[in-house]
């Protein structure tokens, strides 16, 4: 296998496991831990601090927008006239995915990273949490749910995109 063969094998398994894992928490399970109440919350505590649920979505993110960049150079360069003239599908797919890349990083992520580390302070004070707590757990949750909304958005525009 060639190295362009290997660079479209991992952008394109990377992107349906990010685009596929994206829809499904966008789609399924964020409604789903939303309806369950507490018992959903629970889940999704679960999910995000005794799993590597979070790493490994932006692991997937990044290693699909990194391998898609490398396939962009090596098969088109970055010459501003190609990119924005025949290639301009194929640019606005992948500032898209790259935009997905972003809101994951630093809207999801960062606020999955506070809801951990809520989570560890209110289980380390042995009792319910406080009102203020948990105002902020639904703020942090809402901001996850927001990002995946938008992220779901960019990745549908990616991939019609990229198959232009």
């Amino acid at each position: 296998m060639d190295f362009i063969t290997t660079l479209r094998f991992i952008h394109i398994f990377l992107a349906i496991f990010w685009v596929g894992t994206t829809f499904f928490l966008t789609l399924f399970l964020e409604p789903t831990i939303e309806r369950a109440g507490q018992a959903g919350g629970q889940v999704m505590q679960t999910l995000i601090t005794s799993t590597r649920f979070s790493p490994t979505i932006a692991l997937s993110g990044w290693g699909t927008i990194l391998a898609g960049l490398l396939l962009f150079w090596r098969l088109h360069g970055f010459d501003v006239a190609e990119m924005f003239g025949p290639h301009l599908p194929l640019t606005l797919g992948a500032t898209a995915g790259i935009l997905s890349g972003f809101v994951g990083t630093f809207m999801q992520g960062r606020s999955a990273g506070k809801l951990k580390m809520l989570a560890q302070e209110m289980a380390a004070q042995g009792g319910p949490p406080t009102p203020e707590q948990m105002a902020t757990v639904h703020r942090l949750q809402a901001t996850v749910s927001k990002g995946s909304r938008i992220s779901a958005v960019l990745m549908v525009i990616a991939v019609i995109g990229m198959v232009v």
